[in-house]
C-alpha cells in the first residue's frame, strides 16, 4: 500500500480522510484494497481513533464498504452504478450550467478557461490522469458558480463515485478530444450568458459521455497476444 503524506486539513480525522480519498481517486488504493485501522494508523503515523472515524465517514460517502470477514475495503463502482450516476448527473449538471450562465463572473470564466487550457495540453499528450483531473475541476467549478450549495453538494458526492469508476476504464484519445470539444462549447455558452443553450449543451455532454462509456464497457476484453517462441 503506497500512501502519500498526511494532508494538513483541519482536524486529524479530516486529514486522514482527505489523504485516503486522494489515494483512492488517484489509483494508489484500487477497488478492493483493505483499509486496516492498525496498518493505516502505522503508515500515517496517527492514533487509531481518527483513522477509525475517517473510515466510518468514507463508508457513509460510498468510498469504502464493510465486507464480512474482510473488514473495510475500498469500494468498487460497477457499470450499472456508472449508468445510474450519469443519468442523475445529466439532469443535475444541466441545471447547474443553466444557473451558472446567469451567475458566473469574470473570475469564474477565467478559471474555466484556464482549466480547459490545461485539459487541452493533457489531450495533446494523451495524459488520461490529467484529463480526468481537469474534467473533475471543470464540472466542480461550474457547480460552485451555480449559486446553489445544496445542488453542489449532491454533485460532489456523485463525482467521487464517478471518478472511482472511470479510473477502471482506460480513456481513448478520441474520447478525450470529444470531451474537450464539448467542454469548450459549454464554456462558450456560459461566456455569452445563454442559460438555455448552456443547459442543453451540458445535458448532451453528459448523455454522450454516458453512451461512450457504456460502449467501452460492452466491448469484449482482448486477450494478450502470445509471443512466438524462439526457435
Amino acid at each position: 500500500m503506497d500512501l502519500p503524506g498526511l494532508q494538513p486539513v483541519g482536524r486529524i480525522v479530516d486529514s486522514v480522510r482527505a489523504t485516503l480519498r486522494a489515494a483512492i481517486l488517484d489509483g494508489s488504493l484500487p477497488a478492493g484494497s483493505p483499509l486496516s485501522v492498525p496498518e493505516l494508523s502505522r503508515r500515517l503515523q496517527v492514533s487509531r481513533s481518527p483513522v477509525r472515524e475517517a473510515l466510518l465517514q468514507m463508508v457513509a460517502d460510498g468510498l469504502a464498504v464493510e465486507r464480512p470477514r474482510r473488514g473495510v475495503v475500498v469500494a468498487s463502482v460497477a457499470p450499472d452504478d456508472l449508468l445510474q450516476i450519469h443519468e442523475i448527473r445529466e439532469a443535475l449538471e444541466a441545471l447547474c450550467a443553466r444557473l451558472c450562465a446567469t451567475r458566473i463572473d469574470k473570475q469564474g470564466l477565467k478559471q474555466l478557461s484556464d482549466i480547459l487550457e490545461r485539459q487541452s495540453e493533457c489531450v495533446r499528450r494523451d495524459d488520461a490522469d490529467g484529463y480526468f483531473d481537469t474534467n473533475a475541476q471543470f464540472h466542480a467549478t461550474i457547480a460552485s458558480y451555480s449559486g446553489n450549495p445544496r445542488l453542489q453538494g449532491i454533485l460532489e458526492g456523485l463525482a467521487v463515485q464517478m471518478q472511482m469508476g472511470l479510473r477502471e476504464v482506460a480513456s481513448r484519445p478520441d474520447q478525450q478530444r470529444l470531451g474537450l470539444l464539448e467542454h469548450q462549447r459549454v464554456l462558450q455558452a456560459l461566456r455569452s450568458g445563454a442559460a438555455e443553450r448552456a443547459e442543453k449543451l451540458m445535458s448532451s455532454h453528459i448523455s454522450d459521455t454516458k453512451e461512450r462509456l457504456m460502449q467501452r464497457l460492452r466491448e469484449p476484453v482482448k486477450a494478450p497476444k502470445r509471443r512466438k517462441s524462439a526457435r
